[in-house]
């Protein structure tokens, strides 16, 4: 099958569902989405406390990354979302934007036109924020945010007193101030978890001029000199072709998309000789600086009474702060998951301790309303890995690696986190009031030596991952700054990939951002 569009994108996830939604909103624009996954979503999708139950399931492609040296050569599972929505269907619905000195740095990097002055109108068009906690929060966008105080547990006001009991300030709104504890800002809409799908694409998909095809797979994209003028897809095992007439947009994540251009012969010429692929463009930057958010599964706690049933997204907390004085944007992240849902691919150490008997075999099948769950996070992380293809079939998931704790201070930090939120738990509030036992890694772990040992056998993925096809004017740069694929014409980047440098906040509202900047560039670009 032959078909012709005027833009052709690669992913209906996060930023593609963002940039379909907004292309079509001309009815003379043609547009055609793929995705890899399916079109329905559940229960499990929608209703924001269930988050963990979609994990493992249709709805995630579930990458196991190489072995990781800093991680005593374990693999580290790594979710992303796949079908309609993408990882806007499995994420935690926390809306922070990053730190004006995250887009500032990538103007420095050689991204002019990505401070955060160029930035701060995208996210305010992106946004429907519901209080008044960030005097620049958008009030009419698509995608609602609303406060997690709403709807939040005791145990979640512990956590900032706590917090506050150790000297950290209160913040009213991560989006408005750095440092400190609050609540998150959530995407959450009458109950309903409230991320690009709904908010973007779902009220597109009627739309006459919007093609989306599901369960296909994008298998190479179509060069003719230096301009790409289509994307060859697999539909039910046979190979179908697509012709963009304006441009090719490949938003398939900072996993999917540099395997995408290494399979379509753009990336690094060695390694693509290693798989016979021809090589279309020598692009040495394409898998390189790919990173993440490394987080810690723990510490875990058990509180005296049960908490609170669920209303909200249960991860409705958080404290940002420092390692040493004198940064100028959070590289520690501390998340609290109260009635912190437990499975064996996840958490088995937890599970031996806590419970008897053998242990489940899906995500969400066990659920301990004693129990809650620290999450530290470094969100400026040193360490850079790589996305590798596997072999040549398109079919192959990819070779990932975040490469976690390569850099020592890594390491060093994620120790550090793992201390406050261990003093965290010895404050009144948690101790004294709610009867808080720590169980994992319990008193036994006493020393430096022991917190490091078991600190880099509890690290895993925030699923944060982006960088791999970064943006920028140097040799290693994929993209440029209009996110235009260097010496490929008609050929854009429009994902987390594009990231110079994660932001020190979970990426999401990023993403979206990016996605309503790269639609912009397409509707204003002059086409010849």
């Amino acid at each position: 099958m032959t078909e012709s569009y005027d833009y052709i994108i690669v992913g209906g996830g996060t930023a593609g569902s963002v940039i379909a939604s907004r292309l079509t909103d001309s009815p003379d624009v043609r547009v055609l989405v793929l995705e890899a996954g399916q079109r329905e979503i559940n229960d499990a999708v929608t209703t924001p406390w269930r988050w963990n139950e979609v994990l493992l399931g249709e709805f995630d492609w579930a990458y196991l990354s190489e072995p990781q040296p800093g991680l005593n050569d374990s693999g580290v599972y790594s979710a992303a979302g796949r079908g309609l929505g993408g990882t806007s269907n499995i994420y935690h619905m926390i809306h922070t934007r990053g730190r004006p000195a995250d887009y500032d740095a990538w103007a420095y990097q050689g991204c002019a036109g990505w401070s955060h002055a160029d930035v701060l109108p995208y996210f305010a068009r992106l946004e429907s924020q519901r209080d008044d906690t960030n005097p620049s929060a958008g009030r009419n966008g698509p995608i609602t945010v609303v406060n997690a105080r709403d709807t939040g547990s005791f145990v979640s006001h512990a956590f900032l007193e706590g917090c506050e009991e150790l000297g950290y300030p209160p913040v009213a709104d991560f989006n408005a101030e750095s440092y400190g504890a609050g609540w998150h800002h959530v995407n959450i809409d009458s109950g309903r978890r409230w991320g690009a799908r709904p908010a973007y694409l779902d009220p597109a998909l009627s739309r006459p001029n919007l093609t989306t095809r599901t369960n296909v797979l994008a298998s190479r994209l179509l060069i003719e000199g230096d301009r790409c003028t289509g994307v060859e897809y697999i539909d039910g095992g046979a190979p179908s072709h697509a012709y963009a007439e304006r441009e090719v947009v490949v938003s398939a994540g900072a996993i999917q998309s540099p395997k995408l251009l290494m399979l379509s012969g753009i990336g690094p010429t060695d390694h693509l000789a290693e798989h016979d692929l021809p090589v279309q463009r020598d692009l040495p930057g394409v898998g390189q600086n790919f990173h993440d958010h490394p987080l810690v599964i723990g510490p875990v706690g058990y509180l005296r009474e049960p908490g609170d049933d669920p209303r909200g997204n249960v991860t409705e907390v958080a404290l940002f702060c420092t390692s040493q004085a004198g940064l100028p944007v959070p590289d520690l992240e501390i998340c609290l998951v109260h009635r912190a849902p437990f499975g064996d691919q996840f958490f088995s150490q937890v599970i031996e301790r806590v419970r008897t008997g053998q242990p489940v075999s899906r995500a969400g099948d066990l659920v301990d309303p004693h129990l809650i769950l620290a999450l530290p996070g470094l969100v400026r992380p040193y360490s850079r890995g790589t996305v590798r293809l596997a072999d040549a079939d398109p079919v192959s998931y990819p070779k990932i690696s975040a490469n976690y704790f390569a850099e020592q201070t890594d390491l060093d930090r994620m120790v550090q986190m793992v201390t406050i939120t261990r003093d965290i738990y010895q404050t009144k509030p948690f101790a004294e009031r709610l009867g808080l036992t720590e169980v994992v890694p319990g008193p036994e772990t006493a020393t430096r030596q022991e917190l490091t040992d078991w600190v880099r056998a509890n690290t895993g993925s925030y699923y944060h991952f982006v960088g791999s096809c970064r943006m920028g004017v140097d040799s290693m740069a994929v993209v440029d700054p209009q996110l235009r694929v260097h010496g490929v014409r008609g050929l854009r980047v429009a994902d987390a990939s594009v990231m110079p440098s994660i932001v020190s906040a979970n990426p999401h509202t990023t993403v979206v951002m990016i996605a309503e900047r790269a639609a912009e560039f397409l509707r204003t670009e002059v086409y010849q």
